[in-house]
């Protein structure tokens, strides 16, 4: 007589078996795609800057926008912005910065020249 011998746990654990095997390799995936293509990194379209007074004094807040589009950001608490331009196709485009008091700033990029990082942008007081 032929006993069958049941084993109460297998079906689950080979679901979990998979499931750790499929989470596994979903990440490396996304690694091993992030090393092969460098060429994404020199084609980032942004643009950054740190955005200062006439003292040379950090400005949290200034409105950075793209000139006549609704692209835009503002300063964070050290006055620095970083500003996405993927979805523009013009050779260069006009970055509009505004502050209460301040007079407007335009600066122009070009972006075949990306990413770029402009240094300091000094507003200056109306």
């Amino acid at each position: 007589m032929k006993t069958k011998l049941k084993l109460p746990g297998y079906k689950n654990l080979l679901l979990l078996f998979s499931l750790v095997l499929f989470i596994a390799y979903h990440p490396a995936q996304a690694i091993e795609k992030a090393k092969s293509d460098p060429s994404e990194d020199l084609n980032d379209p942004k643009v950054s800057a740190q955005v200062i007074d006439e003292t040379g004094k950090v400005m949290q807040g200034i409105a950075v926008l793209v000139k006549g589009s609704t692209t835009g950001t503002v300063t964070d608490k050290n006055g620095f912005f970083e500003l996405n331009l993927s979805g523009f196709n013009e050779r260069k485009v006009t970055l509009l910065l505004m502050f209460p008091d301040y007079q407007s700033k335009e600066v122009v990029v070009t972006l075949k020249k990306l990413p770029k990082d402009m240094g300091q942008i000094k507003m200056e007081k109306e």
